[in-house]
């Protein structure tokens, strides 16, 4: 049987930014200074230690640190240098990586940057390693972008409003379904808000405006919902007391459960064993009308 080879190492021609997160809906106006870090203020990176057993762990592989103990990196690196194990004059103790409220640029064939960009890394908890994946943890500070990002971001973000002012142009001339509206979006978010049955369009159409400003993702998800005409149906129900809602909590009017959110009353509304409910629910909002 060959001996599997091992292809050597190369620095990849690429570049990356390291950009700060900013998360919409904090007590501090977008843009303030001090938003994200105060001016003057930076994190300080080091390699991440195994938790606790104190040793580092490994921001290269093994071909990695082959190269870069190698003359062929161009840095002053011999072998056994950067072994993370090392007792004494270990490289990876003292290294650190400072980063401000900036972009601050790595070109990957740069070797330097290179190792930057792998001590990143390490730091799982609060280094996002790519775009995608910067909303997945909450502890996230940074994310590591690939080059051309903002501008695919910006051309995704001006897709999305398109998609929610082509919804908002259905319902815009009907106070009653901007209502319906606004009042299925309520009762996706904690508090309880209603709409006043008197609200007039123009307030209708500032308040879906700024819901498309301020929460974009949740306006898209709402206005593709399979189950919307449901939800509308369901809102429906509520005005005409057909359902109550206490809390989180809906409830047919003799106080029997039938969901703790909407897409549990959705379930159950489309489960054949409730149908001689759902058509007391229909038959009390048509009497209302």
């Amino acid at each position: 049987m060959e001996k599997e080879i091992k292809k050597a190492f190369q620095l990849p021609n690429k570049q990356v930014m390291v950009v700060p997160i900013r998360r919409k809906g904090g007590w501090l106006p977008d843009g303030h200074a001090a938003s994200f870090l105060h001016n003057q203020a930076y994190w300080d990176f080091t390699v991440k230690e195994h938790p606790g057993t104190g040793s580092f762990v490994d921001p290269l592989t093994e071909e990695e640190r082959e190269f870069f103990e190698s003359d062929a990196s161009g840095l002053a690196f011999n072998k056994g240098d950067l072994n993370v194990h090392k007792k004494d004059d270990n490289y990876w103790t003292d290294v650190r990586v400072k980063l401000r409220d900036e972009v601050k640029p790595l070109d990957l064939n740069n070797a330097k940057d290179y190792i930057t960009y792998k001590i990143l890394l390490t730091n799982t908890e609060t280094i996002a390693p790519s775009a995608e994946d910067k909303f997945k943890k909450g502890t996230y500070k940074f994310a590591i972008v690939e080059e051309g990002h903002n501008d695919e971001e910006r051309v995704t973000a001006a897709s999305n409003k398109k998609d929610a002012y082509k919804f908002f142009g259905k319902i815009d001339h009907s106070p009653e379904k901007m209502k319906d509206f606004l009042s299925i979006y309520y009762t996706m978010k904690p508090g309880g808000k209603q709409v006043a049955p008197n609200a007039k369009q123009k307030f209708l159409i500032s308040e879906i405006e700024k819901i498309v400003d301020s929460d974009l993702t949740t306006f898209l998800k709402l206005s593709k919902d399979p189950n919307y005409d449901k939800k509308v149906l369901i809102n429906n129900a509520l005005k005409a007391r057909a359902i109550k809602r206490n809390g989180l909590l809906f409830t047919t009017p003799e106080d029997i459960p039938i969901g703790n959110n909407l897409e549990a009353v959705v379930a159950y509304m489309d489960d054949p064993v409730n149908s001689e409910e759902v058509i007391r629910i229909k038959t009390r909002i048509e009497n209302t009308k």
